[in-house]
């Protein structure tokens, strides 16, 4: 019986520290594809002068977000927490994010950690770069459930980055990506173009009565990493305005996938400061 139980916890201790060893590996390789993402990156000064081509609410909307003073940026980073559900119908979970932006040309690398007991989590690692998108989850840093890649990733990191203009807002000016259509006072359409390929996502941006996005809708398709992936309605909504260097950003996001005529929240994240040309991971 000895020999079993020092078997056992033998078992236990080398397990927590090949978990140990993968997740410092994980975390690794995130700042390294976040360095490779930055090190791409230029700054770029807003186009002002085509504000006056702008719909009417994304014009308005701009004079207050970029401030009197744009200056050039190239990098975005930040953290956040909030909650998380890996289904629809699923329970909320606690999580905890970073993510990394780059203007110039458009790209994102975001890594979500998921509580999912104690002692057990799941890493979510989902990126968009040049029109490409990947998404890859592991159990406990070290178990891959599942990689995915394709149009359909594609299409979905795209529009999650068109969905984040509100956190880069001279994006929005920039024609070499970005094309506007208006379609009333308090809403437009936008489409991002991916540099180098004829990839583009378009989604509708609407704007409170204060002149702020207060959400942005499009098609998505949802990928479960259980099968086909489906075209579904996907929105988000937008809160909690705040300066930050300069510019003027939310630090509340909602998702939602819209099923059957329901809107089913599945994302709740609460953002901290976002820093602005710091070209280095966390």
């Amino acid at each position: 019986m000895w020999i079993v139980l020092w078997a056992a916890v033998t078992l236990v201790g080398l397990t927590g520290t090949l978990v140990s060893v993968n997740a410092a590996r994980f975390a690794g390789r995130v700042r390294r594809d976040a360095r490779e993402l930055f090190a791409a990156a230029a700054a770029r000064p807003p186009e002002l002068a085509r504000l006056a081509e702008l719909p009417a609410p994304v014009r308005r909307y701009l004079g207050r977000a970029l401030g009197s003073s744009p200056r050039a940026i190239g990098t975005l980073r930040f953290r956040h927490g909030g909650r998380f559900r890996t289904s629809l119908d699923g329970p909320w979970q606690p999580i905890r994010g970073e993510q990394y932006d780059t203007l110039d040309p458009p790209g994102f690398l975001w890594w979500g950690r998921l509580r999912v007991a104690p002692g057990v989590w799941v890493d979510a690692v989902d990126r968009g770069v040049r029109g490409k998108g990947r998404m890859s989850v592991a159990l406990a840093s070290t178990l891959t459930l599942f990689e995915r890649s394709g149009s359909e990733l594609d299409q979905g990191a795209m529009l999650r980055l068109l969905s984040d203009f509100v956190l880069l807002p001279g994006l929005m000016l920039d024609a070499r990506y970005v094309t506007w259509q208006p379609l009333d006072e308090q809403r437009a359409l936008c489409t991002l173009h991916a540099p180098g390929t004829r990839v583009a996502v378009t989604g509708t941006f609407e704007f409170d009565h204060d002149g702020l996005p207060r959400s942005f809708r499009s098609e998505r398709y949802m990928d479960s990493g259980k099968g086909t992936p489906r075209l579904l309605p996907w929105s988000g909504d937008y809160a909690d305005y705040r300066p930050v260097g300069g510019l003027l950003v939310p630090h509340h996001f909602i998702g939602y996938w819209h099923v059957d005529g329901q809107r089913v929240p599945y994302v709740d994240f609460v953002l901290e400061p976002p820093e602005y040309d710091v070209p280095e991971p966390y």
